[in-house]
């Protein structure tokens, strides 16, 4: 498991990526102990952190179910940057892991 973590602003919460030795699976983790995302086979979680619940935020603010293509790679990577200040590497996920775009098994 790789780990990186963003030190950006000392004053906001840290994120760290972990990326899975097979490489089928991606989890972003906030400094105060929350899990904000995750990139696997079966789908995309984007989550809030426990604190923003804790105030009133939904915990699911994207989150796919079924089998991931590489257009959703791009989203959760692009999502990563723009929420957490994260770049994940595109080679973080094994694309052997896609699905066809138009899979019957996707749904939303």
């Amino acid at each position: 498991m790789r780990q990186i973590r963003n030190v950006s602003s000392p004053d906001l919460l840290e994120y760290e990526f972990q990326i899975s030795l097979s490489r089928d699976a991606v989890w972003v983790h906030a400094s105060d102990g929350s899990t904000v995302g995750r990139f696997g086979k079966m789908g995309i979680d984007i989550h809030s952190t426990v604190a923003e619940q804790m105030n009133g935020a939904s915990q699911c603010d994207l989150c796919t179910h079924g089998r991931v293509t590489s257009e959703d790679w791009a989203t959760f990577r692009k999502e990563a940057l723009a929420r957490w200040g994260i770049e994940i590497p595109d080679d973080a996920f094994d694309p052997r892991f896609f699905s066809a775009p138009n899979s019957p098994l996707r749904s939303f």
